[in-house]
């Protein structure tokens, strides 16, 4: 397919760009705690720039520090940040990017444990998702903070930057002005449409009167914010009209705020491209440029949002997390190298839990640290496991010249995780797992596959390094009752499928593998009933996925006990306790174990003492998940 609206010229005022893909602001906490910019975060920033993106948003950046959202967020409230800001743009520059720096002031949507004063909004109305009261701002602090927008936008000019964009959507503190959700005001900043855009508009005056007539200025602007009472795409498309009057350039357009923000970074559970048609609404009644964002995956769609006149320009945010350099392989047609998004999230959730990392790309965040070069000596490398550290492992390794062979004893590539891509939804895991075997049999790796290995093989052959990465096997706990209830493992019901069970089917376990392995059951027509000894499910889960993952299997009738944990199991049947005391539940027809995993380390063990150089990587060392495991693989591989 031709790609030639994606990569034809686009500018919005003087910021010209050779592509339309963008990237939009993505939070890493890759800064210092003061807020200023990083080594890392240069890194991470270049390597996009490099990658062929039509420009960079750099992540919201704080006007303020009462406007922190998170203990390292970036800032640009003073001179010295300013610096330390212009050091990133002139970094970008160098390698021929373009780059705009987003400004924010979180609102209500932080806490004052991160800002050190208490949180501000339109209105005392606490965003759902915290429990903390924002203080009212006054007409007098209203007017500070859009003095303070106006200082930061000047900053950003006097750094250098391309252009910037100012924050208006997801619930933050403009939004919060737009948005009839957290807006209750009386006076002239409420009310109705006008009053509560005032705060916006004067904000983007105050912004163009500092970085002067020429400087690209774009608004970001949640289409509708998904929730009772919020904003929604017809008063958002007569928010864009009035920005666009007073002078806006171009017009960014997501959705949600923090209590919908389950939508906000859509997961696999939700349809790509959801919010371009939001995108296409602001385009019917505005002629300045409009971005659509909202998981959009792959060039290929990307284009055919342009081609069909939906958007001006496409946002692609953890595509180029997963492959910094997906514009340049879509111009170059090398569509099959790029390392797909799987939408699985682990980026948000390792952000909420320290720093942006990707399940797929363990470069992301380690551009300095994971540049695979040449090794100095070329060596046999030999890899127990096709799973995807495996697979990581032996692409890394050929890449820096080792000859590398992959033992993998099933029939297909990929072990544990292409049972993980089987409930429903989940298909798109095998996209990454397709995209390692290609490139492993592009680089050359021989593939034993169908092959088990043992230390035997050592008799006709000697490695110089073996890394096993051999898995994890199903933990069977040591209940009462378990054998003679002849239960059977979730990765049993995934690999035989409904062939093994009857119509009523007993979960135990239901963290996400457990719950995932109930949806797909159910999915076929079982009556599930899923113990969890915890207090809800699948709460290992990321966040979203938990969200629509609960929200499925409710709809499907699927039972749920929480907080109760199993004392003995039997033929048909489980012994429970809860906070009410034992009983007995029965009539299954087949029983799924979803307790946790062992490392399958048997090989492991057999090899030590046998060979040069021995590593022992994920489930094979300890059960995890995929993002820990690939990340080991590359780790490893780095070494040798």
């Amino acid at each position: 397919m031709s790609l030639d609206n994606l990569f034809s010229s686009f500018s919005i005022r003087t910021l010209k760009m050779q592509s339309r893909i963008v990237m939009p602001p993505l939070a890493t906490n890759y800064a210092t705690g003061e807020g200023l910019v990083t080594e890392r975060q240069v890194a991470y920033y270049v390597e996009r720039a490099r990658g062929g993106v039509g420009y960079i948003t750099v992540e919201h950046t704080g006007i303020l520090e009462q406007g922190r959202a998170s203990p390292n967020m970036l800032l640009i409230s003073t001179d010295k940040h300013s610096s330390s800001i212009a050091e990133l743009v002139e970094a970008v520059h160098r390698v021929g990017g373009k780059i705009i720096v987003q400004l924010n002031h979180a609102g209500r949507q932080t806490s004052s444990a991160v800002t050190g004063s208490p949180i501000v909004g339109p209105s005392p109305v606490s965003c759902p998702t915290r429990n903390e009261i924002p203080h009212e701002l006054s007409l007098n602090e209203i007017e500070d903070i859009r003095e303070a927008f106006s200082r930061a936008a000047e900053r950003v000019r006097k750094a250098g930057a391309d252009g910037v964009e100012i924050h208006m959507a997801h619930g933050y503190l403009i939004c919060s002005f737009l948005s009839p959700f957290s807006n209750r005001r009386e006076d002239g900043y409420g009310g109705n449409i006008e009053g509560r855009s005032r705060f916006a508009l004067e904000v983007l005056k105050s912004v163009r009167g500092r970085v002067g007539p020429d400087f690209p200025i774009i608004c970001r602007l949640s289409g509708d914010e998904y929730v009772d009472g919020g904003l929604r795409i017809e008063e958002t498309k007569e928010i864009a009209k009035i920005l666009e009057k007073e002078g806006a350039d171009a017009l960014h357009v997501s959705a949600c705020n923090a209590a919908s923000g389950y939508l906000n970074q859509p997961p696999y559970y939700i349809e790509e491209g959801v919010f371009v048609h939001l995108a296409q609404a602001i385009k019917s009644v505005v002629k300045i440029p409009v971005i659509t964002v909202g998981r959009i995956r792959d060039p290929v769609m990307a284009e055919e949002v342009l081609r069909e006149g939906k958007a001006d320009l496409v946002s692609m945010g953890r595509a180029l997390i997963a492959d910094p350099h997906m514009p340049r392989k879509a111009r170059e047609g090398h569509l099959e190298d790029i390392i797909p998004c799987i939408s699985c999230n682990r980026c948000i959730q390792s952000f909420r839990k320290g720093a942006l990392q990707c399940c797929v790309n363990p470069e992301t965040g380690n551009e300095a640290r994971f540049r695979p070069s040449k090794a100095a000596r070329p060596k046999k490398v030999w890899i127990v496991g096709g799973g995807p550290g495996g697979l990581k492992a032996a692409e890394i390794a050929a890449l820096r010249g080792h000859q590398v062979t992959v033992f993998e004893k099933e029939h297909r590539l990929g072990g544990r995780m292409r049972l993980a891509a089987i409930p429903p939804k989940k298909g798109i895991l095998n996209d990454f797992l397709d995209y390692l075997e290609k490139k492993v049999r592009k680089l050359g790796v021989t593939l034993e596959v169908g092959k088990e290995f043992t230390a035997d093989e050592l008799e006709s052959d000697k490695p110089d390094v073996v890394i096993v990465a051999s898995g994890a096997l199903p933990r069977f706990p040591d209940w009462k009752g378990v054998k003679e209830s002849s239960a059977l493992s979730v990765d049993q019901a995934l690999s035989k499928g409904i062939d093994l069970v009857g119509r009523r089917v007993l979960v135990v376990g239901g963290g996400g593998v457990g719950a995932e392995t109930a949806d797909f059951l159910s999915e076929e027509g079982c009556e599930v009933t899923i113990v969890e000894m915890l207090d809800e499910i699948a709460s290992d889960l990321v966040v979203h996925l938990k969200h629509y993952l609960s929200e499925r299997l409710a709809k499907k009738g699927v039972t749920t006990l929480t907080s109760t944990t199993v004392k003995e199991l039997g033929k048909g049947y489980a012994v429970v306790e809860d906070a009410s005391g034992r009983r007995k539940i029965s009539g299954f027809d087949a029983i799924f174990l979803a307790v946790g995993s062992i490392p399958n380390d048997s090989i492991a063990k057999s090899l030590q003492g046998k060979v040069r150089e021995l590593y022992v990587i994920g489930d094979a060392s300890q059960p995890r998940e995929a993002m820990e495991a690939v990340y080991e693989g590359e780790e490893v591989a780095m070494k040798i």
